[in-house]
C-alpha cells in the first residue's frame, strides 16, 4: 500500500494489540510517507499518533478521518448525531444493556465505549473497565457477548452464517426482567448469511412480545455493517429491521452510545 500510487490513505484497524506488535506496526506506519489512520481499540491516542499516523478512537472516527485526509482536509467529517428515541416504558428494575455480537471487533468496541459510560460492564472479551463474564453463556448486569468467539463456534458455523444460537439468546435475554436494551449487529458480505435481517427478525419480534406480555418495555438497537454493493443489499436489510421495530444507527459506536443514553434516561447509575 505504501508503494501503490493509487492508495492515498492507509487505515489500520485492530482489536487491542500486544504492545510489542503495536510498536512494530506503528514504526512501519510512521515511515509510510502517506497518511495513516490507526484505530487500535482501547489504546491511548498519545501512544498511537506520531509521524504520518493519526489515531482514531472508534471505527466510525477512523472512517471519518480517512475520508477527510483523502480529500486533503485537516478536520474529520462530522459524526452523525444519535437518532431520537421514544420513552421505552421501562419498569422499575429494568436497567441493563445486553449486546449480542457476531462481529468480534464490534464487540470489543462496544464494550470499551459502554464501560466508559456505565458501571459494571462485563464481556467474554473484556476491554477498558469491563470485567470478564463468569459464564459467557449467561449474562450478568450490563453484558456484551462476542458469539463468534471460539467457545461458541466449536462444532457449529459462525453466527454471521448461522443465526440460531444468537436468536435463542435474544429471546432469553428479553425474558430477563432486568434487561432494558438489546444491541444487535448485522453483517453483510459474501461470507455472511444471504438474508440476515429476515433470519433475526422472528427473534426480535418474539423478544418484544415476551417483554410486552410481562408489561415491560424493551429497546432494540442495532446497525448494519455493509453497503448496497453487498449481495444482501444495505437498504433492503435496514428496511426489514426497521419494520420489526429496531432503531438503527449509522455505526456500532453510535449503537453503543444510544443504548447507554436509553438506560441513563431512566436513571441507571453511570
Amino acid at each position: 500500500l505504501v508503494a501503490d500510487p493509487a492508495t492515498r490513505v492507509i487505515v489500520l484497524v485492530s482489536k487491542p494489540p500486544a504492545p510489542e506488535v503495536a510498536a512494530r506496526v506503528l514504526a512501519r506506519a510512521r515511515g509510510a510517507g502517506k497518511p495513516v489512520v490507526a484505530c487500535f481499540l482501547g489504546a491511548h491516542a498519545a501512544d498511537v499518533s506520531g509521524g504520518a499516523v493519526t489515531a482514531a478512537a472508534t471505527l466510525e472516527e477512523a472512517a471519518a478521518k480517512a475520508v477527510a485526509l483523502a480529500r486533503g482536509e485537516h478536520a474529520p467529517a462530522a459524526v452523525a448525531a444519535l437518532p431520537a428515541f421514544q420513552d421505552l416504558a421501562l419498569r422499575p428494575g429494568q436497567r441493563y444493556v445486553r449486546g449480542l455480537y457476531s462481529g468480534g471487533t464490534f464487540c470489543y468496541e462496544a464494550t470499551w465505549l459502554l464501560s466508559a459510560q456505565l458501571e459494571g460492564v462485563r464481556s467474554n472479551t473484556p476491554v477498558g473497565r469491563a470485567r470478564a463474564l463468569d459464564d459467557p453463556w449467561h449474562s450478568q448486569g450490563h453484558a456484551l457477548v462476542d458469539l463468534g468467539d471460539d467457545e461458541f463456534t466449536r462444532g457449529r458455523p459462525h453466527p454471521m452464517i448461522d443465526h440460531r444460537l444468537r436468536n435463542e439468546r435474544i429471546v432469553r435475554e428479553a425474558e430477563d426482567p432486568e434487561v432494558a436494551v438489546l444491541i444487535i449487529d448485522v453483517v453483510l458480505g459474501y461470507g455472511a448469511h444471504p438474508d440476515p435481517a429476515r433470519e433475526v427478525v422472528p427473534a426480535l419480534r418474539a423478544a418484544r412480545a415476551a417483554a410486552e406480555r410481562a408489561g415491560r418495555g424493551l429497546g432494540l438497537v442495532g446497525f448494519v455493517c455493509g453497503t448496497d454493493g453487498d449481495p444482501q443489499g444495505l437498504a433492503r436489510q435496514e428496511a426489514v429491521l426497521r419494520e420489526a421495530g429496531m432503531i438503527l444507527t449509522g455505526s456500532n459506536a453510535q449503537a453503543a452510545r444510544l443504548a447507554a443514553a436509553m438506560v441513563s434516561a431512566h436513571g441507571t447509575p453511570r
